[in-house]
């Protein structure tokens, strides 16, 4: 049996046909990729009404446990025979690859390698790119996101644009150290305030859009942190895109190593990108 699978990046339209479980090569912005899947929904892409992106590097230790956790929830909710998995894995150096092209053995499970693109906010895009569902969900790989609320989640999304998962209003929070805790609190009011947002949590990845929505949105991809976020929700406003938050609890990673960096490091590419914003013509 053979997939046929097309590729919309960049306004050029990619077609493939290959058989099931088979690793195909493509191109990207230039770059050579990979994907790898056995899901019915390259077949039937009408039946999908959401994917779920989550983006990798150096996940061993997470990966395949959130990805049947996933799976586990959603298969309890509306959505259970109309939804896809799609991990994008920036060039892991340990065994993340080798899991992912694994479970993409599995029905509605794609597996996509960047191999030489770098970047949290472009592996996001990438995935969305290639995403079937009418509404795309992303989250983080560490289970900082916790798979229990998707359901909770997708409860707007008939009525909202995009809904973000957020540690800052009422009924959300962080179980992570004081002074990050802190520290992220305010530097997401001040860069809120620079922007001229009214949204709470600006980082992170823990969100649900309109697929066909966020595609429209004019985006710059060179993001390294969550920084990406204030750029969606800037550009969301200008178009008068409906917008929700929802309270969640954000869990510190339990496995493998954080991709954040220090709080200054972060807190400067934040800064930055809000006073780009603020100030650009």
């Amino acid at each position: 049996m053979f997939i046929h699978y097309e590729i919309i990046l960049n306004n050029n339209v990619y077609k493939y046909s290959f058989g099931e479980g088979l690793v195909v090569k493509y191109i990207i912005n230039g770059h050579g990729k990979k994907i790898s899947s056995n899901s019915p929904s390259l077949v039937s892409i009408n039946h999908v009404l959401l994917s779920v992106v989550i983006p990798t590097f150096n996940e061993e230790k997470n990966i395949s446990k959130l990805a049947h956790k996933v799976k586990e929830v959603l298969d309890n909710t509306n959505f259970k025979d109309n939804y896809e998995l799609i991990v994008v894995d920036d060039n892991s150096k340990d065994k993340t690859p080798e899991i992912i092209d694994q479970l993409a053995k599995n029905s509605n499970f794609i597996a996509l390698h960047r191999l030489k693109d770098k970047g949290i906010f472009s592996a996001v895009v990438d995935g969305i790119k290639i995403a079937n569902g009418k509404f795309v969900l992303t989250m983080d790989a560490d289970f900082s996101h916790p798979p229990e609320i998707i359901p909770y989640i997708l409860s707007y999304s008939k009525d909202y644009d995009i809904v973000s998962a957020s540690r800052f209003i009422k009924g959300g929070g962080m179980e992570s150290p004081f002074i990050r805790k802190i520290g992220s609190k305010i530097l997401n009011r001040i860069c809120g305030i620079i922007i001229g947002l009214k949204i709470r949590d600006l980082g992170g990845n823990f969100r649900l859009f309109n697929r066909k929505k966020f595609l429209e949105l004019p985006l710059r991809y060179d993001s390294v942190f969550g920084e990406f976020g204030f750029e969606i929700f800037y550009r969301a406003k200008k178009l008068s895109y409906r917008v929700k938050e929802v309270p969640f609890t954000y869990h510190f990673r339990k496995e493998g190593k954080s991709k954040m960096g220090n709080l200054l490091k972060y807190g400067m590419a934040y800064l930055r990108r809000a006073f780009q914003l603020r100030f650009e013509r």
